[in-house]
């Protein structure tokens, strides 16, 4: 079972995700990164996945988001500090060195992290959040658009309305 934990430290986000990190995340992680909309001063963000198993593409997408919204606020790019070999063979395959610092250096314990909910989210929201999540990730690279391009239009032909912003996937 995966967790997700977050404090701040002075002006630094931290976020730090556990176990096995997957689809069923997706609320949280969507509410949080709502909040990031709140903070007029952020001097780093640290995303901790010196503890996480395993995260699915949902997750990865979100953590993507995340990244370009730093950026695009804060003009810095976030660290994610991760020991797995596999999890950070994942993150540069997905494009992940150009939007984040990817360490695998030590760092502190942290305590007092507050656990973001994973509330039940109907099956239209959670749709369109992995939707959502996986479009971020098709517009990191081209290996990532082939990957993932099935998939989204399988969700884009799910969606009820036909009419929603966003229903066609750009070429």
């Amino acid at each position: 079972m995966g967790r997700i934990l977050h404090t701040t430290i002075e002006a630094t986000q931290v976020l730090k995700l556990s176990g096995e990190v997957k689809v069923n995340h997706s609320p949280a992680l969507s509410r949080f990164i709502g909040t990031l909309t709140q903070f007029d001063i952020l001097k780093s963000f640290i995303i901790d996945l010196t503890e996480a198993d395993s995260l699915d593409s949902t997750a990865l997408g979100f953590l993507a988001k995340i990244a370009i919204h730093t950026q695009n606020q804060f003009q810095f790019k976030p660290t994610i500090v991760c020991y797995s070999a596999d999890i950070n063979r994942i993150m540069q395959s997905m494009g992940f060195a150009k939007i984040f610092v990817l360490s695998e250096q030590p760092i502190e314990a942290i305590e007092n992290m507050s656990e973001l909910s994973c509330d039940a989210t109907d099956e239209n929201n959670l749709r369109l959040q992995v939707l959502d999540a996986h479009r971020t990730l098709m517009g990191l690279n081209h290996s990532n658009f082939l990957e993932f391009h099935d998939l989204v239009e399988a969700l884009e032909g799910e969606l009820p309305d036909a009419g929603l912003p966003g229903k066609q996937l750009a070429q």
